[in-house]
C-alpha cells in the first residue's frame, strides 16, 4: 500500500498577531515562511524575520513569527483576511486591488532554453521523493542556466510548493541579477498567482509542466516573464511565442 501524503493545518500568526491558517505539508516548513512571508509583501530579506517558533497543536501547528517593527507597520497597512486552503491564495483576498497588486515589471531577458525537454522532464523525478513515495504532491524547482536543479520543494499545495522555493532564493540572499538567467519550474497547473511569485522573486522564467492559465499567460506578457510550458510529448511552447534559434539552445547536462 502506498504511503499518503501527510498534511496539516499550519497556524501562522505575526508578533501575536493572527495572519492565516494554511494547509501544508508539513517538511522544509521554515522555507515556506519565509517564502510565503515575501511572496504576501510582508518581508524583503529573509533577515526581516527574527525569529520562528514552532508550536505543535492537536489540530496542526501554531507557528509563531517575530519581525521587525518596520514590517508590523506593512501588515497593519495590507489589512487581508486570507483563508486557508490547499487552493489558490489570491481566493480569500477582500477586493480586486489586493488579488491584484502593482508589481514591477521584469528586465527583459534573454529566452531560458532546454535542449531535450522530455528527456529533462523524466530526471526531474528523482528529485521529487515525496512523490516517489506517496503521489498526490507538487513540486517547485529552482534552476540555473545550464538546467542543474539547484533545490526542490515539494507540498500538498502548489502554492505553497513555490513559496518554500522563494523561501530558499530568499535565505541564500541571491540578487536579481544573479537570478537572471535562472528559472523556476512547476509540476502543476500554472495559475495567476503563480507568475505573481515569480515575478516578485524576479526570476525571468517560470516553466509549467501543466498548461498555464488564460490569465497566467496575460499576467506573463505584462510582466515581461518568460512562460514557458512543456508538454506531455511535443516540444517547448513559449508565452508570448518566442522560439529560440537553434544557436541559443543551453545543452543540457544529466541533472
Amino acid at each position: 500500500m502506498p504511503k499518503v501524503v501527510e498534511e496539516i493545518a499550519a497556524a501562522i500568526s505575526i508578533n501575536q498577531v493572527n495572519y492565516a491558517v494554511m494547509m501544508i505539508t508539513p517538511d522544509n516548513i521554515e522555507d515556506f515562511v519565509v517564502g510565503f512571508l515575501f511572496s504576501e509583501s510582508l518581508i524583503d530579506h529573509a533577515h526581516n524575520v527574527h525569529d520562528i517558533e514552532f508550536d505543535p497543536h492537536p489540530l496542526g501547528l501554531n507557528i509563531n513569527i517575530k519581525l521587525s517593527n518596520r514590517c508590523m507597520h506593512t501588515l497593519a497597512v495590507k489589512q487581508r483576511s486570507l483563508k486557508g486552503t490547499s487552493g489558490c491564495g489570491i481566493c480569500g483576498s477582500q477586493a480586486l486591488e489586493y488579488a491584484f497588486p502593482d508589481i514591477a515589471e521584469l528586465a527583459s531577458s534573454t529566452p531560458y532554453t532546454i535542449a531535450q525537454p522530455q528527456q529533462f522532464k523524466q530526471a526531474l523525478k528523482r528529485h521529487q521523493l515525496k512523490a516517489q513515495a506517496s503521489g498526490a504532491l507538487h513540486a517547485a524547482f529552482w534552476l540555473d542556466q545550464d538546467n542543474q536543479v539547484l533545490a526542490c520543494r515539494e507540498d500538498i499545495g502548489r502554492h505553497n510548493a513555490l513559496d518554500k522555493i522563494i523561501g530558499v532564493i530568499k535565505k541564500q540572499k541571491c540578487t536579481n541579477k544573479e537570478l537572471t538567467q535562472h528559472a523556476l519550474l512547476v509540476t502543476s497547473r500554472c495559475s495567476a498567482e503563480l507568475i505573481q511569485k515569480a515575478v516578485k522573486i524576479a526570476v525571468p522564467t517560470l516553466i509549467s509542466l501543466a498548461s498555464p492559465s488564460t490569465l497566467a499567460i496575460r499576467l506573463a506578457e505584462q510582466y515581461k516573464l518568460n512562460l514557458i510550458h512543456i508538454p506531455k510529448r511535443d516540444d517547448l511552447i513559449y508565452y508570448p511565442a518566442k522560439q529560440p534559434s537553434i544557436s541559443e539552445r543551453i545543452i543540457t547536462n544529466d541533472l
